[in-house]
């Protein structure tokens, strides 16, 4: 019993001033009595915690509780009671404060500690920055907080987004607005998000095509040198301008031919209206049309996703398509970063029913199902995987004729994973293929 270390008894630590008499000390701890109790029948004196510890160990071996002074036997609730004037005692004894082996030289009664421990500048407290273990003296704290803690809070000096002070460095290397020195080497620092926009249109020494390749100058050079190629080819140019003059006039006399026939095709025009108005009455009558799938085909698909990474064109739409002579229209709509819940980790991929020219003979609410499909270019057939969801309930959601403007696109925020779209053999050629299809 009185080999427990004083920590995990009742007496207090503290280191005294004063020579402490030992009426006030605790036969059991050997150190001041804190929250002392007396004995009834002979008058012993101990700290609350350690008679408890005490006479727990006995009932642990189912003895007689006794007094571990005398041996008197005791009865817990009887015979054992607080003492508060030896309390009084001891919390008017002057003690040190135990940080004073760290510099402090306060000195005062015991009861004054806790109003001096929290003001106290040489007591061993944590860091108050979120995350950061280190523990200092209250001194240092306010220095380590604010300059030297690697987990304190820095604002970045170009984009203005705060991270803490062991990740500013990393995040300097990714920053878009950070300078950077041109990729070409032309001298010029641009902002990193910059870089590509500064390659395409300004940087001198990237390689360009003539401006006049569209009249079949296939000549390549720096963008520095265009000047000194325009100057020197001047003859050339004049002799490709002329041919292309030469071409459109023959265009422009086919086109008038054209015209022409045109003229005499309206005098045919009633008879294909009344063809139209039969067809549609077979479009009626024979329901749903046969023709179901419209495949959208993204090619340059990475510099599509790295554009949208960098929040220029977030968002992009197939071409308008009908599902058949005299039917519904639709537009495919894709988010190649993502959209809503799917932001920054997934492609969002979305179809809506637009406004057509067919809508007012055809039947609504939309009648039909849709699945919405990522392609897999796996050679095998029986090898693919393609990504699918179908699209449910569109009867209630497509319920009357679209207005222009009003569109509702219906779709999947979450349609694939960007990690789960470098798996497997979906983009191939830098190329992605989607599908809408109509049951």
């Amino acid at each position: 019993m009185m080999g427990q270390p004083p920590s995990q008894l009742g007496g207090y630590n503290d280191e005294f001033v004063e020579e402490i008499e030992d009426d006030w000390v605790c036969p059991i701890c050997t150190l001041p009595l804190k929250e002392a109790v007396q004995t009834r029948p002979c008058g012993h004196r101990f700290c609350k915690a350690c008679i408890e510890s005490h006479f727990a160990r006995q009932e642990e071996v189912k003895q007689q509780l006794t007094c571990p002074g005398c041996r008197t036997d005791l009865n817990r609730e009887q015979d054992i009671f607080g003492d508060l004037a030896a309390d009084r005692k001891i919390r008017s004894f002057t003690i040190k404060c135990p940080s004073r082996s760290r510099g402090c030289q306060w000195t005062g009664e015991l009861r004054a500690k806790d109003d001096h421990l929290p003001s106290c500048l040489h007591e061993i407290i944590s860091c108050t920055n979120e995350n950061c273990d280190v523990k200092l003296q209250r001194k240092e704290l306010q220095d380590h907080v604010t300059t030297k803690c690697d987990w304190r809070i820095l604002r970045c000096e170009f984009c203005s987004v705060s991270h803490p002070a062991l990740q500013m460095e990393a995040h300097h290397e990714v920053c878009p607005k950070v300078p950077v020195t041109c990729p070409q080497k032309c001298g010029m620092k641009i902002l990193r998000e910059k870089v590509a926009d500064h390659e395409e249109n300004q940087c001198a020494l990237v390689e360009i095509s003539c401006p006049y390749s569209k009249l079949g100058c296939q000549e390549k050079f720096q963008r520095k040198e265009k000047m000194g190629h325009l100057q020197s080819c001047l003859q050339v140019h004049l002799n490709l301008a002329c041919v292309k003059l030469t071409d459109t006039e023959e265009e422009l006399r086919s086109t008038k031919e054209k015209c022409m026939k045109l003229e005499l095709m309206n005098v045919l025009r009633a008879e294909q209206i009344t063809k139209l108005e039969q067809r549609v009455s077979s479009l009626e009558n024979r329901g749903w049309p046969y023709y179901n799938v419209y495949t959208w085909k993204i090619e340059g698909f990475k510099e599509i996703l790295r554009r949208a990474k960098t929040g220029d064109n977030n968002d992009i739409y197939s071409d308008p398509f009908y599902l058949g002579e005299c039917s519904y229209k639709f537009k495919m709509r894709l988010y190649p970063n993502g959209h809503g819940k799917g932001e920054n980790t997934h492609l969002s991929l979305f179809v809506a029913n637009i406004e057509g020219e067919y809508d007012a003979i055809l039947q609504w609410p939309f009648p039909k199902k849709a699945m919405l499909i990522l392609i897999d270019q796996q050679e095998n057939l029986n090898e693919r995987d393609s990504v699918s969801y179908p699209l449910t309930g569109t009867e209630e959601k497509w319920k009357s004729r679209p207005v222009k403007g009003k569109e509702l696109f219906l779709g999947f925020a979450k349609f694939v994973s960007h990690e789960k779209l470098q798996k497997r053999a979906y983009i191939v050629d830098d190329t992605i293929f989607l599908q809408a299809k109509f049951e």
